[in-house]
């Protein structure tokens, strides 16, 4: 071999070995540096979702506790109980104090709602003095001397809150408190107290995280851990801030003067890196801590906060850890570096034998050859060369070709990882948005298209249905249908319908319906995966056939998966159909998208299952509203009605501003909230008059209090007319008796609501009352001052001091809204309920506002107040205005900026004004009206 030669063959080799090593070197980092990061979002997302479910449980406490505060049944057990010996004597025969928790076990509520919601250890409820009333199981206490009553009643810190953790009674678990003081006013008359146990975070905590070298750590605002993989960290009080663990003594059933049961502590060793990034996040921070050791176990720590939905705890948080261990991470990169090393090796010592016996011969053609036919490279499809030049290069093509069919193969590989990677990265979207819809998304058609359009992407399936289980008649409902190759939606947001029967669970004799996959997996519970629908005999797909058939499709693959609530309970089926790669082969559903649609199923049933409880709450809360005004209204006779008239008023005058394109209002929409808004101030509009006295609310005259003084006035009279018959009494009054049947009528006329008193009438009115008569030695007036005050009122029947005790209900309907905690979008309603009898110029109250300080959503409720007021059917002391005098008087104030011009604008030219008058008027009533201003 020439030197030359030699030098080339070195040279040659030289360049294969650095640029495989280079290149082999480079691929590996950037994979393991992307390694690296996917698995540090891959953690955040965990430990952000485990964080949110964790949220809404606590939330979900706090809601069910506080909605028991102020349960009127709750309330009355308070205000009735007797005495605290009677209570407690009485209670005991009333309930099975003595039995575990049951129908009959203690008060039936409290009960009940403990049966329902596992994660309820005990209800009890307390007087102001400490004293029991009620409990959901167990004999009734005295609680004056806890720790927790002392902080409520000593401190007057009436938030509700939750208390730290401590042993449960009930075993050598952690447990907590949830405290909501009752309030009469500014005044304690009780507490509601509610033990719960973390048995569904430590649930959790065990089902969320499905990996050996991954868990979690759940702890309280003291650092105490609530909720670990490992039993022996419950069962003792381990607490991260401090470092110390807690355990029970052996008088485990005895307590100590706060009411827990004795512990006794030690110190934990655990790095102190633990202790601090629990504190971070009890304060409400978020991060990570890498390389601890933890256990004889080098891993990476992220924490992040779980906020606490109570007054009490503001700036206190539960916090999260997340560990993730090294061991496994450190063996696959030291095989992936021992891979590469050994690959390199291989790769240069293969292309040293496979040139050293042909290289000097055909160097240039062959070279060009191999340099076109790289030029052409293509990763996935090659065309393999040859070379018959009997030398080394022969040798290189046949490296070559098998260099290249590797690295398709290898290519192929990758391209699976990574579609595994995507599918992987798809799901921690889907989550994200199932996480994001859970707390935002209210609409339950919308939530059904997120759930059913997540899962298909997570699986890059062609095809998706989603049911819903209906309870009361056993099937399962078609919701929501979608086949992507098809171009075919129906039902949820498509506006088509869906026109397929449901799927019974049960035949007509009760049977089981184990025929039908979806229905099979709705009664087992069993996740179903086929690769093949038509090789298959277990279910009977005839009807996919046949739709199949009907439609040129061809069903495949298919996922069945049940969607349950945190209690078990069957919410519907996601059922998915045809899982395709990017060439769009359709092929079995893998099981890594198995586990992840699974995760997402769980998810999405709680999703719908708060958005129906929130349903249930507002349809509470809205009765609720609805019964307060009823109640309002039929406290007086004369105004049965009223609210839900200005009420209808009210929406129909919101609505037609929304529909309005030219008008004044063009510019204004109110949204759906701002609607719900405006209709619940309506309705709260007169609550102010529950404190105003039924005597001026059914005020029919001006001299009525609890009877008519007129009639004192006409048996004056009549005496005087009698007297003067007989002529036994002396002075005698000088009048006629005509004459004084004539003043009689005059004074009636007077006290009549209805009318104006002119001045002429109260000149006549002044004369009387200078008159008197004297029977014996006593002189008497005809009219005593505060006759005379009554029948000079000029118009209506209230005086002065009347007036403002019945103007002071805007001002108590604005003091009691304030005191009730409304949703956010609900704000405003004490504002728009308070000001419906401001007017424009400033005159109004109850703070004599102008026009720009009054809301418009306040001036249409104005409006739509003193429209009924005047044309109501329903008042026994006067007749119904007819809808001209109605519309003439409206116009009139708004002449004097009594009222909104506009909004009496629009209810004129929209036809708005007969409209309402044909529903709720008399037809006598409806007459022709005109706009004059």
């Amino acid at each position: 071999m020439s030197k030359i030669s030699r030098k080339l063959y070195i040279l040659l080799i030289l360049s294969v070995g650095i640029s495989v090593t280079v290149s082999s070197w480079f691929i590996t980092a950037y994979l393991l540096v992307k390694s690296e990061q996917d698995n540090r979002i891959k953690d955040r997302i965990y430990i952000d979702g485990l964080a949110e479910s964790m949220e809404r449980f606590l939330e979900h406490a706090v809601t069910l506790n506080y909605q028991l505060s102020i349960n009127p049944e709750v309330r009355n057990s308070l205000i009735e109980a007797e005495s605290w010996e009677r209570r407690k004597t009485a209670y005991a025969e009333d309930y099975d104090t003595s039995g575990s928790l049951g129908n009959s076990s203690g008060f039936p509520l409290f009960a009940a709602m403990q049966q329902r919601y596992r994660f309820v250890d005990l209800f009890f409820l307390q007087d102001a003095e400490g004293n029991q009333t009620a409990r959901s199981y167990g004999m009734l206490g005295q609680r004056s001397e806890r720790w927790w009553f002392k902080q409520i009643t000593e401190g007057r810190d009436y938030r509700p809150f939750i208390s730290f953790s401590y042993y449960s009674l009930t075993g050598n678990k952690p447990a907590a408190s949830v405290f909501h003081p009752i309030l009469e006013g500014d005044s304690l008359i009780g507490i509601l107290g509610m033990d719960i146990n973390f048995q569904h975070i430590q649930n959790l905590v065990e089902s969320y995280v499905k990996s050996s070298d991954m868990y979690a750590i759940v702890t309280d605002m003291n650092g105490v851990i609530i909720a670990h993989p490992d039993a022996e960290k419950i069962a003792h009080i381990y607490n991260l801030i401090e470092m110390t663990r807690s355990t029970l003594l052996e008088d485990r059933g005895k307590l100590n003067g706060d009411g827990f049961l004795n512990q006794e502590k030690t110190v934990l060793e655990w790095p102190p890196e633990v202790g601090l990034a629990v504190s971070a996040a009890v304060k409400g921070e978020s991060g990570s801590i890498r390389n601890i050791r933890l256990e004889q176990e080098l891993c990476h720590i992220y924490y992040a906060p779980i906020p606490l939905a109570t007054e009490g705890n503001t700036g206190q948080n539960y916090s999260i850890l997340l560990v993730h261990k090294r061991r496994n991470l450190i063996y696959a990169r030291n095989m992936v570096i021992l891979s590469v090393i050994v690959f390199i090796i291989t790769t240069v010592f293969l292309l040293f034998f496979l040139f050293r016996h042909q290289f000097s011969k055909n160097i240039l053609d062959p070279l060009e050859t191999l340099i076109q036919s790289m030029k052409k490279m293509d990763e996935e499809e090659f065309e393999e060369i040859t070379l018959d030049t009997g030398d080394e290069f022969y040798l290189l093509a046949e490296a070559y070709n098998d260099l290249r069919r590797k690295l398709s193969s290898a290519n192929r590989e990758l391209l699976e990882k990574l579609d595994i990677l995507h599918e992987s990265e798809a799901g921690y979207k889907a989550f994200a948005d199932i996480g994001l819809a859970l707390s935002t998304e209210k609409n339950v058609i919308h939530l059904l298209e997120i759930i059913l359009n997540e899962a298909r992407k997570l699986t890059n399936a062609d095809g998706g249905t989603l049911y819903l289980y209906n309870t009361e008649k056993k099937h399962l409902d078609f919701v929501i249908l979608h086949t992507e190759t098809m171009n075919f939606h129906m039902g949820g947001t498509s506006g088509t319908p869906v026109t397929f029967p449901p799927v019974p669970l049960y035949d007509e004799s009760g049977n089981p319906n184990h025929f039908n996959v979806s229905s099979h997996a709705a009664l087992t519970g069993e996740v179903i995966n086929i690769p093949d629908v038509y090789s298959t005999d277990k279910f009977d797909f005839q009807g996919t056939r046949n739709y199949d058939s009907r439609n040129g499709y061809r069903s495949r693959s298919m996922l069945v998966i049940p969607m349950k609530n945190n209690e078990g309970e069957l919410i519907g089926v996601i059922q998915l159909i045809n899982a395709r790669v990017r060439s769009g082969e359709v092929i079995p559903f893998s099981t890594i998208t198995e586990s992840l649609i699974i995760s997402l199923a769980s998810q999405a049933a709680v999703a719908l299952t708060n958005v129906q409880l929130q349903k249930d709450l507002e349809s509470l809360f809205h009765a609720f509203i609805k019964s307060i005004a009823m109640a309002i209204d039929e406290k007086s006779a004369f105004t049965g009605g009223h609210i839900r008239r200005v009420v209808t008023l009210t929406e129909m005058i919101a609505r037609e501003i929304n529909k309005d394109e030219t008008g004044s209002y063009s510019e204004v929409s109110f949204s759906s909230e701002e609607m719900e808004e405006l209709y619940m101030a309506a309705w709260m509009h007169d609550i102010g008059k529950i404190t105003t006295p039924e005597s001026l609310i059914d005020k029919q005259t001006k001299m009525q209090k609890f009877q008519d003084g007129i009639d004192r006035i006409v048996m004056r009279y009549r005496m005087l007319l009698e007297l003067n018959r007989k002529e036994t009494i002396f002075p005698k009054v000088d009048d006629s008796p005509e004459e004084l049947m004539e003043e009689l009528e005059f004074i009636k006329s007077c006290n009549i609501s209805g009318g104006y008193l002119t001045d002429e009438d109260l000149e006549k009115l002044k004369r009387i009352r200078s008159r008197s008569f004297t029977m014996g030695e006593l002189t008497q007036p005809l009219l005593t001052e505060e006759e005379f005050d009554l029948l000079s009122i000029r118009r209506g029947n209230l005086n002065s001091q009347e007036r403002k005790i019945i103007e002071h209900h805007a001002e108590m309907t604005k003091r009691i809204l304030n005191e009730l905690t409304f949703p956010r979008h609900l704000g405003k309603v004490a504002r728009y309920a308070s000001m419906h009898h401001e007017k424009l110029n400033g005159t109004g109250y109850p703070e004599g506002l102008k026009y720009e300080q009054i809301p418009l959503q306040a001036r249409i409720i104005a409006v739509a107040d003193i429209f009924e007021a005047l044309t109501a059917k329903d008042r026994p002391y006067r007749e119904p205005l007819k809808l001209s005098k109605a519309f003439e008087i409206l116009q009139k104030m708004a002449e004097e900026e009594h009222i909104d011009k506009e909004i009496l604008h629009l209810m004129y030219r929209t036809g708005l004004i007969y409209r309402y008058a044909d529903r709720e008027l008399n037809r006598e009533q409806i007459n022709d009206i005109q706009w004059v201003i």
